[in-house]
């Protein structure tokens, strides 16, 4: 009888369970199409907007795209991507460079004979010998045919200087945002006015901007060319010098986008807990030793937020170069986006622009992934 009663309120609680699972899952269901729902809008707008944009690009890469005939289209499958990484119309000549090439395969001889010395592995000779034997033997026997080019020379140049950009604004940038969110973040009568007058810069659209610091700029009627003439020097031309031009394009996007960055960090600062500065005041602990040791922790994932978005927009300049300098003086100012730009929208050739914009995404993307990993690995 007793062994009956447990036997059924087994059953019962098995049947209780399987109730309660069943409403559960159905429970979640329930809210997985709710969460659907409200996500499908942005979802809508992300595909449309970004997703689709990307593939697109990356599918005209592959074709000579003519923009003044959208429906006239070539697949050319690699020829872009060879056109920006090795150049046009290449040969290759048994005789080029062929002193050169006889000098470099003459290193075969004495790999050999270390190896015969046992000296070097059998492994580690046959990787050098491949490696010689292709550079010499092949890579150097490619050249370009006659009117031909090695690479896209302007693309490069553009890239490099684009290169030169971000190092140069993105340490600065990042520097004088911490700087300035360190003096604001206190309470006080006038902090925030500054906040404001700090941010107020960065609502500006790229042509007020870059109309500002033109006139500013200028060596006849700016204000800091008149400022250098009451010192009893002559006005330096910034915007015509190749030496000049990029560091007056860095300063003009200080003074543009450090508002944001401010603004990122007063934020990371106000939720680190103060009871950590008052222990470590107690302790003894210098202003230095506080903020290398409480302040930058704390704001260690802040750093890499601002650093992040701070790269990315220094890859995509584009309109203060664009304005201010058209890229020169001598190509001193110009940059990967503008080259984009003139390749699409200047020689209509949508296809090699794609590429080209394909390129640097993934470069992006790659720094972006490094930024990610060091931070892992500063954590860890």
């Amino acid at each position: 009888m007793s062994v009956s009663v447990a036997e059924e309120r087994s059953v019962e609680a098995g049947h209780s369970l399987s109730v309660g699972t069943r409403n559960l899952s159905g429970r979640h269901r329930s809210a997985n199409r709710w969460a659907w729902l409200f996500l499908s809008p942005f979802l809508a707008v992300y595909v449309i907007f970004l997703l689709y944009p990307i593939g697109q690009g990356v599918f005209m890469g592959f074709f000579s795209w003519d923009l003044l005939a959208i429906d006239r289209r070539e697949f050319v499958g690699w020829d872009n991507y060879v056109r920006m990484f090795w150049g046009e119309n290449m040969t290759w000549d048994p005789g080029h460079l062929l002193a050169w090439r006889i000098c470099g395969l003459s290193i075969l001889l004495p790999v050999v004979v270390a190896w015969q010395r046992r000296r070097i592995s059998g492994v580690t000779t046959t990787w050098l010998s491949l490696a010689l034997v292709g550079i010499f033997g092949v890579a150097m026997g490619f050249h370009p045919a006659e009117g031909s080019r090695w690479l896209d020379s302007q693309f490069w140049l553009a890239f490099g200087n684009t290169i030169a950009f971000v190092l140069m604004s993105t340490p600065l940038i990042v520097g004088v945002g911490l700087g300035l969110a360190l003096a604001l973040n206190r309470a006080g009568r006038w902090v925030g006015l500054l906040r404001t007058l700090f941010f107020a810069p960065y609502v500006l659209s790229v042509a007020v901007l870059t109309l500002i610091w033109a006139f500013l700029l200028n060596p006849q009627l700016g204000l800091i060319g008149a400022l250098t003439t009451w010192l009893g020097q002559e006005p330096i031309s910034w915007l015509t010098s190749t030496s000049l031009a990029m560091p007056a394009i860095v300063v003009t996007t200080l003074w543009w986008t450090v508002g944001f960055n401010v603004v990122l960090f007063l934020a990371g600062l106000q939720d680190i807990d103060q009871s950590l500065y008052d222990a470590a005041a107690t302790d003894g602990a210098g202003s230095l030793s506080r903020f290398w040791n409480i302040t930058m922790p704390g704001l260690a994932r802040t750093t890499l937020l601002v650093l992040v978005l701070q790269v990315i927009a220094s890859f995509q300049i584009f309109g203060q170069v664009f304005i201010m300098t058209r890229g020169g003086p001598n190509g001193a100012t110009r940059v990967s986006i503008q080259h984009i730009y003139e390749a699409g929208f200047r020689d209509f050739e949508l296809g090699y622009a794609s590429a080209m914009s394909v390129f640097l995404f993934l470069v992006m993307i790659a720094i972006s992934a490094l930024q990610f990993r060091f931070q892992r690995k500063a954590e860890s």
